[in-house]
Parts: C-alpha cells; structure tokens; sequence
C-alpha cells in the first residue's frame, strides 16, 4: 500500500507539469540547451559536452525502468573570423534523450545551431552574442508494461482483458526554434559577469500523441546569469541563477560555488569547485503577482574539476517538497563532462569567454 501510494502522489506532480521540458541541475554543463547564443562561447576552437541525470530511483527502484533519465550531447565550434576584427561565428549541434517511468514515455531530440559574437569594445573582453536553433524531437510511448482499470478482473490484474483505452501511435515527429541572447564581459583578470536570455518552441509545434492538434508544447523563456570575483588568495567566489518559465510552471535555480585555483598566476587555468544550489518551483505567470507561489523542491550539492580542457562535474539533488514521504529526501543524480580543445596549428584567436 505504501508503494502505491508514493506512485500515486510522484503520477501526480508528473501529470501536473505534462508538456513540460526536463530541467537540469548543472545547467552549465549543457549550454545548447541554456541558450543557443552560448554556441562558440568558449575558449577555444572545439568543445564536446554530455551530461547523465537520473531521478526518483528511490520511487522506482523496483519497476522495469528504475528511474527518469535525461542525458545530453553537444559539440559546437568557434571561428576565428566574423564580420569584423575581433567578431566570431559560433556554431554546434546538439543531441537530448529522456525516459519516464513505466510507460519509457520520452523523446530523442537532435537539433543545430548558430551564433554570432559581436565584440563591444576594442579590447576583446566585451561580447554581446544572438544565437538560433532549431530541433526535431522523436516522442515515443510505450504501452506494452500500462496497466488499466478495465483490466481488473475483480481479483487482480488480468493482462489478457481489453483496455478500452483509444491508442492512435506510439511515436510522433516534430520540429521547434528557439532563439537566444547573451551579454558577458571580463571585468578584471579573475572577474566577469555574464548574462542571458532564450526562448524555446517559438513555434509551438503540436505534440499529442491521440492527433489532437490543439494540445501544442508551451514555449519556455530562459532568463540565467552570473558573476564571478575573487575572495582571498586563490579562492574565487561565482554566484548564479537561473529562472525559466513554460506555461503554468515557474522555477528559479539560485547557487553558488567556491572556485580553488591550482595555480593563483593562471586565473583561467586548473581548478577545482564546490558549492549548493536551491531550487524551487511552482507559480502561475498568468495569475496576479499576491497569487503567485514558489515552494522549495530541492538542494542540490555540487563539485568539479577543471583540468588540461577538461571539466567534471557532479550534482546530487537533495528533495525538500512535499515528496518527502516518499523520497526520504532523495532526489536526483546528475555527471557531467566538457572538453574544450585548440588545433594544433591553428589554435582560437585571442577573446575573452566566460567561466559558466
């Protein structure tokens, strides 16, 4: 009984934030899918990410598919020419996968994009960036392991007995755009500050899987930043947010964390992090402001390393909501990776990029 219920109440929060998209804690680790403006920003000629969350293992560590996965990949690269002297072409493409629960309910997405970076002042440390892309998603279901009401024999479930449900398909094919500005600016040799901004599903493409064209994919706007500065000897201090919003949803990611230099005369080079995130979630955009409401989902603690181009990073989602009971405080898992690479005979020209 117990089981059933946690099911119960985790259907529940699924069902309410249907024809949403998965959130990510080390959002960072995956800049395509932040903002398509952040394609190219780095400091580099090529950079290859992939990031790996599970969630509710604790919920459905007994099910055929023990917990919700999302995993993505990127590469994208960077010119070292634009329209102008100090100006560069960003651009990338991008591969997103998620499951849920029983059902394997979940999407494959594979996209490209494009981003410019215009340079701001004549010293190579002030960017304003715009950058697009476009998606095609797969969205498939499987009804195979579903169980229905109608199946109830009056002792137990019988799999032999019809559904009764009406089942059009199993996958669907769709498109979207999103588009993406960003501003970041070096402000001393350990300081810098950036700021974004993107909205994804321009164009609301229709994503029933029962042919209903009026049920279409509510478009997200993005809104994250952040700063970095020094603190004391080779400890740095970089706060960040992000909120984002997509139909009645609304969550905001506030964190920080604490940047140990291996090397205190290499500002940009080896490090190692730590830090915490809190994350709440809720709200109606529609609603007047006194309505408005934002609980406390989760805590997440983080670490990494930056090493040779190389930064790992994990996260470990601690629940704080209403979930508690059945989740006994645990949430998500999250292992992320980015390499950044120069060629050899032609290494990046010489722009300042952000440390995300």
């Amino acid at each position: 009984m117990k089981k059933i219920l946690q099911t119960l109440l985790l259907a529940c929060v699924i069902m309410s934030a249907s024809a949403q998209d998965p959130h990510l804690s080390q959002f960072y680790l995956s800049p395509l899918y932040l903002n398509p403006a952040l394609t190219g920003a780095f400091d580099g000629n090529y950079r290859l990410t992939g990031l790996f969350r599970g969630q509710w293992g604790s919920v459905l560590h007994s099910e055929s598919v023990p917990m919700y996965r999302t995993y993505t990949f990127s590469l994208d690269f960077r010119t070292n020419k634009g329209f102008a002297k100090g100006d560069a072409f960003g651009f990338g493409a991008s591969f997103l996968g998620d499951q849920a629960g029983e059902s394997k309910f979940g999407y494959n997405v594979g996209g490209i994009a494009l981003a410019y970076h215009k340079v701001l002042d004549a010293h190579n440390t002030n960017y304003l960036a715009v950058g697009f892309s476009s998606q095609i998603y797969q969205q498939t279901i499987d009804y195979t392991n579903l169980q229905f009401g109608s199946q109830w024999d009056g002792t137990g479930y019988n799999p032999l007995l019809p559904t009764n449900e009406f089942v059009v398909d199993n996958k669907k094919l769709y498109w979207d755009v999103n588009a993406g500005l960003l501003w970041y600016m070096k402000l001393g040799k350990r300081s810098d500050i950036y700021l974004g901004a993107s909205v994804f599903h321009i164009n609301r493409p229709s994503i029933s899987m029962l042919g209903d064209n009026n049920v279409k994919l509510n478009m997200k706007y993005v809104g994250s930043g952040g700063i970095r500065f020094p603190l004391i000897g080779r400890f740095d201090l970089q706060p960040k947010f992000i909120v984002l919003y997509q139909g009645k949803s609304i969550e905001t990611i506030w964190a920080a964390d604490v940047r140990i230099l291996f090397e205190e005369r290499e500002p940009q080079g080896s490090n190692f992090r730590f830090g915490a995130m809190f994350r709440m979630v809720g709200g109606d955009p529609n609603a007047p402001w006194k309505d408005k409401r934002l609980d406390p989902e989760s805590v997440a603690l983080t670490a990494g390393i930056e090493w040779n181009g190389i930064n790992l990073g994990i996260a470990y989602d601690i629940n704080v909501s209403q979930l508690i009971s059945g989740t006994q405080s645990q949430g998500g898992f999250e292992v992320g990776v980015t390499y950044i690479g120069k060629w050899k005979r032609r290494g990046p020209q010489t722009i300042y990029c952000p440390k995300f």
